[in-house]
């Protein structure tokens, strides 16, 4: 059987900035984007910046949307699955 749902192919990339703080060195400006598929909860894209920043050295509060502001997304085709190219940046 056949499929025609290409919802599940798609996704989405938001954009994202903010003031966080950096142990030992204080606030910085941070920003960037995340790409997750169409159907993402908005929990899911906090995570994937939540822990990029933890990544960094950044402090992450509890409540990361009240320092991140996440702007509406663009929606994109994904790739073919074979596809390997990096798509983070």
């Amino acid at each position: 059987m056949n499929s025609t749902n290409t919802a599940a192919h798609r996704e989405i990339t938001h954009h994202w900035f903010g003031w966080v703080t950096v142990p030992g060195h204080g606030q910085a400006w941070a920003r960037g984007h995340v790409t997750v598929p169409l159907c993402a909860p908005r929990e899911q894209i906090f995570r994937l910046i939540a822990a990029w920043l933890r990544e960094r050295g950044c402090a992450v509060p509890a409540d990361l949307s009240q320092v991140i502001t996440v702007l509406p997304g663009q929606i994109t085709s994904a790739p073919p699955a074979d596809d390997t190219t990096p798509r983070s940046a």
